[in-house]
């Protein structure tokens, strides 16, 4: 082997390897995708607006494993409201103490198989994922990378107004998505832990 050949090689190696951790770092960081039927809403700002289609659908996430033994409450805090002025008190660096829908005892109870199902449209409580195991989810294990795993949650219907109602029914022409994954559990708004969607329906 010449040592031009050789050089190119590792140069390709080195080129390949460096793209493989930018991409992985990307899709880890920045990633929240919307899942209906076959197709797919991807999300990698901080916020960003979609289309979907009056039916369930599903959310993608990237986040660490939930460990009650050792106090690394790691989740998925997510919010969904009506109104988009309920977002304005959202800001990089505020405590999510001070937060109406993310302040302590306002994570509400999953369903009785543990998972949220149906998500509560409300300004004052949020949905609390986290994946500790098998037998102990609120979110579906899709795939993992080192210490970061991609976890799915399936919608099927939503609670609004006191009762559950499927989304062909649902009499509201968009939602806001306030997606908080607090990666280094400060209870702060940091940057890249914050997605807003607002899910408009077709």
């Amino acid at each position: 082997m010449t040592n031009k050949l050789y050089f190119e090689i590792i140069t390709t190696i080195f080129i390949l390897t460096l793209t493989c951790k930018s991409n992985g770092q990307e899709v880890v960081t920045n990633k929240i995708t919307f899942l209906q039927d076959d197709s797919s809403f991807v999300i990698t700002k901080s916020s960003g607006s979609i289309l979907l289609d009056r039916k369930p659908f599903r959310i993608r996430y990237f986040g660490k494993q939930y460990d009650d033994k050792n106090e690394k409450f790691y989740s998925a805090q997510i919010a969904i409201l009506e109104n988009p002025g309920d977002t304005l008190q959202l800001r990089l660096g505020k405590l999510t103490k001070d937060i109406s829908y993310f302040e302590p005892g306002t994570g509400m109870a999953p369903g009785e198989n543990g998972m949220y199902e149906t998500i509560y449209i409300t300004n004052t409580g949020h949905h609390y994922l986290t994946y500790e195991s098998e037998n102990d989810k609120r979110a579906d294990l899709i795939s993992k990378s080192g210490d970061k795993l991609e976890l799915e949650w399936k919608i099927s219907a939503a609670f609004y107004q006191d009762k559950e109602v499927q989304f062909s029914e649902l009499k509201l022409s968009s939602l806001y998505f306030i997606i908080f994954i607090d990666d280094n559990l400060n209870r702060i708004i940091d940057k890249d832990e914050l997605r807003i969607v607002n899910a408009i329906f077709r």
